[in-house]
């Protein structure tokens, strides 16, 4: 499995973190009313959003590995993730139909935004 590259930076920015702690249960409806709810996963999957600021060239190395290393972002990867109290080695999938976005962040950066699935969160 592939590992974030190490010239790009990984901590979020301040206040950027926000998510859900797991995927949503699946439910089944009765004919009494009544719903059996279960996991959807065997894995701990959690879905976080979160920003990273990067000079233009740590964003053009980012690219480069989402695009050729990550087969446009189809497959996982390992990387540093904020638990809460410490930075932890988790791995990660980009969630959703984007990978990522990103936009300009003062002169000669990127502030670039992630969606991703982390297990064991």
């Amino acid at each position: 499995m592939e590992a974030w590259p190490a010239s790009v930076p990984f901590a979020a920015e301040d206040d950027s973190v926000k998510g859900t702690p797991f995927r949503a249960p699946l439910a089944t409806e009765f004919e009494g009313g009544n719903q059996r709810r279960r996991r959807s996963t065997t894995k701990n999957i959690a879905t976080l959003e979160f920003a990273i600021s990067m000079s233009n060239a740590q964003f053009g190395t980012f690219k480069i590995w989402v695009r050729d290393t990550l087969v446009d972002g189809t497959l996982p990867f390992t990387m540093q993730i904020w638990t809460g109290e410490a930075y932890a080695a988790r791995t990660c999938s980009f969630a959703g139909r984007d990978p990522y976005q990103f936009g300009p962040d003062g002169f000669g950066r990127q502030l670039v935004t992630l969606t991703l699935d982390v297990e064991d969160y």
